[in-house]
């Protein structure tokens, strides 16, 4: 079984996501796309705590402006619950 890893992303312009605000220079953190299976994205807080699903889809219009990749970090494969 893969593993998806989880990247770290800073908002670089404020989008709302399943009724909730993000704001500039929030970190999220966002699963790895798994072009295999098609199976939906995780999108969790800075706490680590669960949030919502995107599509493939909804993720590549985030990366198009609104979040960028965050290096000092990197990615990590954790038990994000």
């Amino acid at each position: 079984m893969h593993i998806r890893s989880i990247n770290k992303y800073k908002v670089i312009k404020r989008f709302s996501l399943c009724k909730k605000m993000y704001d500039i220079s929030e970190t999220i953190y966002i699963q790895e796309q798994d072009l295999t299976h098609g199976e939906p994205q995780k999108v969790f807080s800075d706490e680590k705590e669960y949030l919502t699903d995107i599509s493939s889809d909804v993720y590549e219009c985030l990366r198009k402006g609104f979040i960028i990749s965050d290096d000092r970090e990197p990615s990590i494969q954790t038990n994000f619950q």
